[in-house]
């Protein structure tokens, strides 16, 4: 059977709330009650509720990152340098390759807005085809694309494809950014 919180608290002799602050590294804990939890957690294979956790945050802790080619050293490159800015932060990144097809740009854009990330990095390459509205917090990278009217793009400067790790830093604290603005929780089917 799987511990709850509620049985760590009891295990702990606190209260929930208390297994709840040690969880989400609240300073206000003595070291004591602190070890105890932690020794409760432990004893019992505790697992916080990920689900549960994203339903009340009302965010997922992921993002994706949508390029067209990850075997062009370039885009591999830019895929791992998204994933470590993002791992400071302790998001995760889901990647999606497109192949430089429009359908599979739109596609990704529309099967991930209703999937477990919080927001998309889109390098987009093609020019042409119909782009669904973005319901996520969307940043464009790179040049390809410029039919699409999106106030969040990375700017490149004069190079169509520079420093990965500097793209990558950029973006994602743009989406971050983004995804803490977004005003609206999402409905609980996403996350």
């Amino acid at each position: 059977m799987t511990a709850r919180m509620r049985d760590v608290a009891r295990r702990a002799g606190v209260s929930v709330k208390t297994v709840s602050n040690v969880i989400n590294h609240y300073p206000h804990v003595t070291p004591q009650t602190r070890a105890k939890v932690l020794a409760a957690i432990a004893d019992l294979d505790y697992r916080p509720n990920l689900g549960a956790r994203s339903l009340r945050k009302g965010r997922c802790g992921v993002i994706a990152l949508v390029v067209p080619d990850l075997t062009s050293p370039y885009f591999a490159a830019l895929a791992g340098a998204v994933a470590r800015a993002a791992k400071k932060t302790g998001v995760a990144v889901l990647i999606d390759q497109t192949d430089g097809d429009p359908t599979a740009e739109a596609q990704a854009l529309d099967g991930l807005r209703d999937r477990l990330v919080d927001g998309i990095l889109l390098w987009p390459e093609t020019s042409a085809g119909p782009v669904p509205a973005p319901t996520r917090p969307l940043v464009l990278l790179g040049p390809g694309r410029p039919d699409l009217i999106h106030d969040d793009r990375v700017p490149l400067g004069t190079s169509s494809r520079p420093d990965a790790k500097t793209v990558a830093d950029t973006a994602v604290a743009l989406l971050l950014d983004r995804v803490s603005r977004a005003a609206q929780p999402r409905p609980a089917s996403t996350c």
